[in-house]
């Protein structure tokens, strides 16, 4: 091939380069709602037909049996099986006027949203201060917490995320260390409180796993109270958490009616 023949080639292939490339750039860009496809990235949501949903609700119910402490199987069968629940919860929530004020504000609970470290500034028998000393004493990030992947609706998937990032605010007022007798106990508080199918699942699957001094404790002491903090009191997910920061710990609970965990 002579030299000018390359050299037509070569500018051939070069426009040809930069026409796919500039196409490239301008499909991420208009994906992506005008902003720079550089930007921070979206969160992922996964539509699901009805069999897919099947599948994945035994696929992930399995393998929770199997393994509770596979936390993202606990998540997802969470999603895959909670519509009716979390329809029940936004209800109760628009019906209440801290509800409505939640789902209006959309609230999150992460390091973005909250300054941990100014919690720790307040005095030492805030709610504030309660949450600050919890996260730091067990090593928890709020920020780790899972991402609804798989619920479409808007409302019902910030209902999801809200009740998920509220679990170390529970853990909190109720006084329940994040071991697996507590996580247990709290499950069935959750259970009455939320309604998720998933919190009988992780409670009865979890109970299972005890050995028989832990099941012994759980049986006697925190599935007693369990059943009476979860079924009295205000509705948790009618709690604005982060209004009540500077709220005296014992005053919150007296107002929520939670009685704390059994002391062992």
């Amino acid at each position: 091939m002579s030299s000018s023949a390359l050299k037509q080639t070569s500018s051939r292939l070069s426009r040809s380069f930069l026409s796919r490339t500039s196409r490239a750039i301008s499909t991420r860009q208009l994906s992506s709602n005008s902003e720079p496809f550089y930007g921070s990235p979206r969160e992922e949501r996964k539509h699901l037909s009805p069999l897919q949903s099947i599948s994945l609700a035994v696929y992930s119910a399995t393998n929770a049996f199997l393994n509770p402490e596979r936390h993202d199987m606990v998540a997802t069968l969470a999603e895959v099986t909670g519509e009716v629940s979390l329809q029940n919860i936004l209800l109760e929530m628009k019906n209440d006027h801290v509800g409505q004020r939640i789902l209006l504000d959309k609230p999150r609970v992460d390091t973005a949203s909250i300054d941990i470290d100014a919690l720790g500034q307040l005095p030492e028998n805030t709610f504030g201060y309660g949450y600050y000393k919890f996260l730091k004493h067990h090593g928890f990030n709020p920020d780790e917490r899972a991402k609804v992947k798989y619920i479409q609706d808007e409302e019902l998937h910030y209902v999801m995320t809200r009740y998920r990032q509220s679990h170390d605010f529970f853990h909190v007022v109720t006084d329940l260390p994040p071991s697996i007798p507590g996580e247990l106990a709290l499950k069935y508080v959750e259970l009455f409180q939320i309604g998720l199918p998933v919190c009988a699942l992780s409670a009865t699957v979890g109970s299972m796993k005890l050995n028989a001094e832990d099941r012994k404790i759980w049986k006697e002491k925190y599935l007693p109270w369990a059943i009476r903090v979860g079924k009295g009191g205000k509705k948790w997910m009618n709690v604005y958490w982060e209004q009540e920061f500077e709220t005296d710990l014992q005053e919150l609970r007296t107002k929520l009616g939670i009685e704390t965990a059994p002391t062992l």
